[in-house]
């Protein structure tokens, strides 16, 4: 997988936003590009960002926490999570998998 590739999937995806780049069983990997704001809701799976570009904050359920470029930031299924303030250049990988029982 490639940004380029991912990008492609972004641009591909109807909602510019985020594209699916693979599936498999419960894992999913995708990149996530929004513009100006983010209007995610929480997810029903676990969810890990591997930021590739860009900073901003991120807030998790009540904290808030700067990102920028090559931070790894977790979500625990069901939590209150968006990135804010971020620059125009923001995007990061998206790699969705099951809680563990």
């Amino acid at each position: 997988m490639t940004v380029a590739t991912a990008l492609q999937a972004v641009a591909a995806s109807g909602d510019d936003r985020y594209g699916i780049l693979l599936q498999h069983g419960t894992l999913e990997i995708g990149f996530y590009a929004p513009e100006a704001v983010d209007p995610q809701t929480p997810h029903d799976r676990d969810e890990v960002y591997v930021v590739h570009s860009g900073s901003g904050t991120f807030v998790l359920g009540d904290n808030e926490q700067p990102f920028a470029a090559g931070d790894v930031l977790f979500v625990p299924a069901g939590t209150t999570h968006r990135f804010r303030n971020f620059s125009s250049d923001f995007g990061t990988w998206v790699i969705f998998t099951s809680s563990p029982a």
